[in-house]
């Protein structure tokens, strides 16, 4: 029995000491409820950005925009024509399209106005919370403001791409954005890390291997491993669930690729700022729990305050996310892919480089 006190009060005194340790372990909580807090702590914890085209232009339909912006679960962009909108709508820049017809307020006296809905129903959760929400206002709006009792009917569809959507095909191409963060980044940063601690460094400097050599082989070693992950879930994915999806492989690996190789730079990066494997293995888990709820992963990003999601626009792993949903989903073209190439290719690059640095200084300082 005393030597099992003993081992663990050696240890808890090894955890007091490194205080990046005792860091990463108190934020780790921390970070995770208050993400918590921001995300669903609102009253309106929601916020969509749908496309407006007002053909009646009347106090009414004004006053009914007037009245959805400042709603708090809806962004409003204006349209002056249904096809620009509908194209928005195909590319993902807006949710949905609310349509007000020519005859709006003339129809009010006669019970039978009209304004038309289009959701998009690749996500079944945000398509039901728009259409219920402008339901819901228009039934509010009406009463509070005419004392009128359903004066407008919501003709409201959904559209998708190619295909129904269900749960299944919405939450697979999130699952397989993990690995990019996780097997990535915490593999890449364990990778490095410990090899300081096992003094490895001061033997490859005395051997003619080259230390930038040692770096490349351990990023090869983690987009192995990488890809190991993605594969697995994978194959689970399609025996478990069997998500009717699009599995263009010639698309999804250069995505794949790119956002790994984002998540191998942060975890060189990590490690090399690391003081201890402790320290460096709590700090690259803690981040990676903490970027999963900015990139869209699991839930809408639209579910996020507006703050968090201009975060999440400069984080990588947003656009390999949404690309990977695209593909999967939308069946996007390679056209329709090379904004979130491009910025995936330029991010890795930049990180690639200063993870780089950081660890040319750590190898000298050996």
């Amino acid at each position: 029995m005393n030597s099992i006190i003993g081992i663990a009060v050696k240890d808890i005194k090894t955890f007091f000491r490194e205080k990046g340790t005792i860091f990463w372990t108190i934020a780790f909580p921390v970070l995770i409820l208050l993400l918590f807090t921001a995300i669903f702590g609102r009253e309106i914890p929601f916020n969509a950005t749908i496309g407006v085209v007002d053909n009646n232009k009347t106090a009414s339909s004004i006053g009914v925009i007037s009245g959805l912006n400042a709603s708090g679960f809806l962004t409003l962009k204006e349209y002056t024509n249904v096809t620009e909108a509908f194209e928005d709508l195909n590319a993902t820049i807006i949710r949905a399209v609310f349509i007000i017809p020519s005859n709006f307020e003339q129809s009010f006296p006669y019970r039978n106005a009209t304004a038309f809905l289009t959701v998009d129903g690749t996500n079944p959760d945000v398509a039901r919370i728009i259409e219920d929400g402008i339901r819901t206002f228009l039934l509010e709006y009406y009463k509070h403001t005419f004392n009128y009792t359903d004066p407008v009917t919501l003709t409201a569809e959904k559209t998708t791409i190619t295909k129904n959507i269900g749960y299944k095909e919405n939450i697979v191409p999130g699952m397989l954005t993990y690995p990019l963060l996780f097997s990535s980044m915490v593999v890449a940063t364990g990778a490095i890390v410990f090899e300081r601690e096992k003094g490895t460094l001061k033997k490859i400097r005395a051997s003619p291997i080259h230390p930038i050599n040692m770096l490349i082989g351990k990023t090869l070693a983690a987009l192995f491993q990488t890809a190991i992950a993605i594969i697995i879930m994978s194959a689970l994915a399609v025996v478990l669930l069997g998500p009717k999806l699009n599995w263009n492989v010639p698309l999804l690996v250069p995505i794949f690729f790119l956002g790994s190789m984002n998540g191998i730079a942060l975890g060189l990066i990590i490690s090399c700022i690391g003081r201890a494997p402790q320290e460096a293995s709590n700090a690259a888990t803690t981040i990676a729990l903490v970027l999963q709820f900015f990139t869209g992963m699991y839930f809408p990003v639209e579910y996020l305050p507006d703050y968090m999601q201009q975060i999440g626009r400069v984080i990588p792993m947003t656009y390999a996310a949404q690309a990977i949903r695209d593909i999967m989903v939308r069946d996007a073209t390679a056209a329709a892919l090379l904004w979130p190439i491009a910025t995936l290719t330029v991010t890795a690059v930049i990180l690639y480089v200063i993870g780089i640095l950081l660890y040319k200084r750590w190898v000298e300082k050996e």
